[in-house]
């Protein structure tokens, strides 16, 4: 499986044999997560190889599996997981070492990637697909929490997406259906959070629908709900926008209720 895919990217400059070869039998189910992490993260073959560069590479590809095979993102939540549980490796050149528990490159370049799949999201079909995979994937990990990644990402992209008029019907469909997502996959703990718990983020912006209190409050997300069911009824939303949206409001309702 996803031979095609790996082909692809054999020739890029953060792709490495041993790696490649153990994440795309761990997507075609042949090894485990936990095998396939202790494979990953031995060193590798060059003898320029340090700890950031090793890093920077093993996510740079994990990201962009995330954009492109998003039934992937399961078993790729699973493998950050079991790289998290991997002790100090010691590179055999140098003196470099990487403690897999500390997952700062991770959420550097995860941040990376973020800003730049946001910036742009609206340039095409293509771009806008990656956006939304990437979401999914964020909301799943940060629900997780596996890293410092937070869901307060996910109230950032549903305040973009519910919190605004007069977007292009494009980025409407893109936005509303990012948000979709952490919706599905996050929702729960968007729900239950306290404005104590993102008093480090930016979180009194106000927007053109919301002048109440700063951050999330119930009332938010009663906002944003009646927005979702809005956007059903627009000409400018996409069948499957409005197929996620459908999805979207009935996981609120069973939050609420749960």
């Amino acid at each position: 499986m996803y031979e095609e895919w790996f082909e692809a990217r054999k020739h890029e400059q953060y792709v490495e044999d041993t790696e490649a070869a153990s994440l795309q039998a761990l997507l075609s189910w042949i090894i485990s997560a936990e095998e396939a992490s202790k494979r990953i993260i031995m060193p590798g073959p060059s003898k320029s190889e340090t700890a950031n560069l090793k890093q920077w590479r093993l996510w740079t590809l994990v990201f962009d599996a995330t954009e492109e095979l998003p039934e992937t993102h399961p078993i790729l939540v699973n493998l950050v997981r079991e790289i998290r549980k991997r002790a100090e490796v010691q590179f055999k050149y140098g003196s470099d070492t990487i403690d897999w528990t500390n997952t700062r490159n991770f959420d550097e370049n995860w941040r990376d990637t973020h800003d730049s799949l946001h910036a742009w999201r609206e340039k095409s079909p293509e771009a806008s697909q990656k956006w939304i995979n990437f979401s999914a994937f964020s909301a799943r990990v940060a629900t997780a929490k596996l890293t410092a990644l937070d869901t307060v990402w996910g109230f950032f992209a549903i305040r973009e997406a519910l919190e605004v008029e007069g977007q292009s019907q494009q980025l409407l469909n893109t936005d509303v259906c990012a948000a979709t997502q952490w919706i599905l996959y996050a929702g729960k703990a968007i729900y239950m959070t306290k404005n104590s718990d993102m008093s480090y983020w930016n979180i009194g912006e106000k927007t053109a629908l919301w002048r109440g209190e700063p951050g999330f409050s119930r009332q938010r997300w009663a906002l944003w709900k009646e927005r979702f069911h809005r956007v059903k009824q627009l000409k400018a939303s996409s069948e499957n926008t409005k197929a996620l949206v459908r999805k979207a409001t009935d996981a609120m309702d069973m939050i609420e209720t749960d």
